[in-house]
């Protein structure tokens, strides 16, 4: 019988950080290793392995379980589990004489993540991290859960009591685990049906549809504080962006609502710029601390289009700081942005964050302090614990210097929120940071890369182009490259180059996976449109080509999560639906229909087409969980509309026609391009003879192979 153990938000607990008191302890066999999470355990008297032929053979030698650990380096549930057990020496001692220990990096791997999560789910009824799950010597999974204290506690067994049971089930009750084990592996194993071969709907019956899936998000809708359903609440990104590509006042206004409260909370960093992942409560005030690379690069898109849609300047503000955030915290020197911060420092998570009146007037002297506690609401009731409160939005600038009888002009505010903040910002880096996970993850750099870029054109930003280039230019050098020598005895022969999902001084390893080929592909295609540079779309032409090969299914017409050679995975899934980041499915064809819309070449455009039929059963079924699939309906329903921009030599000129038709309330068309001058010797269609005429900047509008007269005045 499974023991089910529901994820939940736990009282936070003080840990001590990683090591602090381990690291005379001898090292195990996560030495060598490049993730910062599996380094954090290096030192554990576990002795712990990273997932691989030593281990998987060693179980079966010894024929012990399999103790599976999955987590990642920013979970603060992670670090309490490894400080209360995976550091006593007892319960180390008791695993590594009956079981054989596995640390994996949910990051570097998320193929075994989404499979055993899966499984833990099942057993469950919930999951989460750090996941704890237990194998047979063939790598089925026979009972799991998440967080369990060492001892009894929250509803929750003890880890030595399970290691107990456990141990004597596997001795005493062999035949019943494996028969469980092997029920449940059959289980995991999702078939999907032979893809739909109706045609998709038309405009005006996918207009339809849209309306009558609108209500299930109105439905859910906090019209108070935004978001969707009840606490813990995490940005509802991909339904952001669907809302915001509605002809609907109210999906407007559910998008925009949420967009406003989420960056009034504390889920956003007031003072430094960024979101963290996710609110504990329903006001977005307290956030869990830690901060993803991947929900800067989804939600900086959804600002951006906020602001397009609604006109709000500050939608525009806060895509420009999660941008700045990225360039001045997050950038490796190489060229790639780094994947997370921890929540918890010196053993406390959200301290570095966190604030009261007292440091506040420390760090600014007394009358700034009160602008301050009146414009991010620290007051003596705390907000947060230990006394302390969460920087949030409670006023405006010029509402915080009234409340506090400073009589300022606009400009002279506007200097003071800025001086405030950059005094808060500067004394917070004397603090002792959150711990860094420094990895580089190409499909999270991917996102980052697509997002910046973006930023880049609509803000008229370009450094922020400049640092999406740098990064995709790592990501060429760096990820998709000859594999060495080592790495060429576990590739196949016809591979001349193979694209690496993990990076970590200067090393790249693990095969990359849907996510890592879509996100990226995506991204270097976004570069193309933004800066006209062809090199981009040839890189994202090669990535696509690979894409098809390694993880299209003719059969479902659905991408495969990974390429299948990895023969240590027990199934190899599809999972088409949006998750904590946008569905790689939708993303992958999301990419194809823009190759075949700037290429004319129907080798993108047949499997865009057979996707989109194949999961649209799905959708009708659950439109929630396809968020960033149902826009694609939309640009497939019609021949693509491609605005191509001219320019004459001038970047003022060419980024006066960039802003103003990438910002309209109404898109112009469905994908755009704009190259800085004409290029003669262009091999694409679409750029060839296309001059700049009378010397001005130029617009030629085409939908599919009928294009418009040329325009050189911006249109209105």
């Amino acid at each position: 019988m499974f023991l089910t153990t529901l994820l939940c938000i736990l009282p936070r607990i003080p840990v001590q950080e990683p090591h602090a008191t381990t690291i005379e302890r001898p090292s195990n066999h996560l030495v060598g290793q490049t993730s910062p999470y599996l380094l954090q355990h290096v030192y554990n008297p576990v002795d712990w392995y990273p997932w691989g032929s030593e281990a998987l053979l060693r179980s079966k030698a010894e024929n012990k379980p399999i103790f599976l650990s999955i987590g990642y380096s920013a979970c603060h549930w992670c670090h309490v589990m490894e400080h209360e057990s995976f550091e006593n020496e007892k319960i180390a001692a008791y695993l590594n004489e009956h079981y054989i220990s596995i640390k994996v990096d949910r990051e570097e791997r998320p193929d075994l993540d989404d499979l055993y999560m899966s499984a833990v789910q099942r057993m469950t009824g919930s999951g989460g991290w750090p996941m704890t799950v237990f194998l047979t010597p063939e790598l089925k999974p026979f009972f799991g859960g998440t967080y369990f204290p060492p001892e009894s506690k929250y509803g929750r067994p003890g880890f030595q009591e399970l290691l107990n049971n456990i141990q004597d089930a596997w001795v005493n009750r062999r035949a019943d685990i494996e028969k469980s084990a092997d029920q449940l592996t059959g289980m995991l194993k999702v078939e999907f049906p032979p893809a739909d071969k109706a045609p998709l709907p038309s405009k005006e019956e996918l207009a339809t549809l849209y309306r009558q899936w609108l209500p299930d998000y109105s439905q859910r809708f906090d019209p108070t504080w935004g978001g969707f359903g009840p606490a813990p609440k995490f940005p509802p990104t991909g339904t952001l962006l669907w809302l915001l590509h509605q002809q609907s006042t109210d999906a407007q206004k559910m998008a925009t609502v949420t967009l406003q409260k989420m960056a009034a909370g504390g889920m956003y960093d007031q003072i430094g710029g960024g979101f963290a992942r996710y609110s504990v409560d329903e006001q977005w005030l307290i956030p869990h601390f830690e901060k993803m690379l991947y929900d800067q690069g989804t939600l900086i898109p959804a600002y951006l289009h906020g602001w397009r849609v609604s006109g709000e300047a500050r939608f525009a503000a806060i895509a420009a700081e999660c941008c700045d955030y990225l360039l001045l915290e997050r950038q490796d020197p190489a060229g790639g942005f780094w994947s997370a911060t921890d929540a918890d420092s010196e053993g406390v998570e959200g301290k570095f964050f966190a604030w009261d009146l007292q440091q506040l007037e420390e760090v600014l002297g007394a009358e700034n302090a009160k602008f301050a506690a009146v414009r991010y609401g620290v007051t003596e009731h705390e907000s947060f614990e230990h006394g302390m409160s969460v920087l949030q939005a409670s006023a405006t600038a010029t509402e915080a210097a009234k409340n506090v009888g400073l009589d300022l002009s606009a400009a002279e505010v506007a200097e003071l929120e800025e001086k405030v903040r950059q005094d808060l910002y500067d004394a917070r880096l004397k603090r002792i940071p959150p711990g860094n996970d420094d990895k580089v993850l190409t499909a999270w750099n991917g996102l980052a890369i697509h997002a910046l870029a973006l930023s880049g054109a609509m803000l008229d930003q370009p450094r922020y182009t400049d640092a999406a280039i740098q990064a995709a230019e790592f990501a060429l050098r760096e990820m998709w490259r000859s594999p060495t020598a080592e790495q060429a005895d576990h590739t196949p022969a016809d591979e001349q180059k193979v694209l690496y999902r993990s990076w970590r001084d200067g090393h790249a390893q693990h095969r990359a996976v849907l996510e890592d080929y879509a996100y990226l592909s995506r991204s270097f295609l976004t570069l193309f449109q933004t800066t006209g540079d062809e090199r981009w779309l040839h890189h994202a032409e090669e990535l696509a080509d690979r894409m098809l090969r390694d993880f299209w299914d003719e059969d479902s017409a659905i991408f495969w999560d990974t390429d299948g050679l990895d023969a240590t995975v027990l199934h190899r899934l599809k999972s088409p639906w949006d998750g904590a980041i946008p569905s790689p499915n939708a993303i992958a064809l999301e990419t194809l229909l823009g190759l075949h819309a700037f290429t004319h070449d129907k080798k993108w455009q047949q499997p865009a087409l057979s996707g989109l039929a194949a999961i649209l059963p799905h959708v009708k079924r659950g439109p929630a969980s396809f968020n960033y699939s149902l826009p694609l309906f939309s640009l497939a329903t019609d021949e693509p509309s491609v605005a191509v921009v001219i320019g004459n030599g001038s970047a003022s000129d060419l980024a006066n026609w960039r802003r103003t038709l990438l910002n309209r309330k109404t898109p112009l068309a469905d994908w755009y391009v704009f190259a800085p001058v004409a290029v003669a010797d262009s091999t694409l269609e679409i750029l060839q003879n296309r001059p700049a005429v009378d010397g001005k900047t130029t617009l030629y509008l085409c939908r599919g192979a009928t294009c418009d007269a040329p325009v050189n005045e911006l249109p209105k």
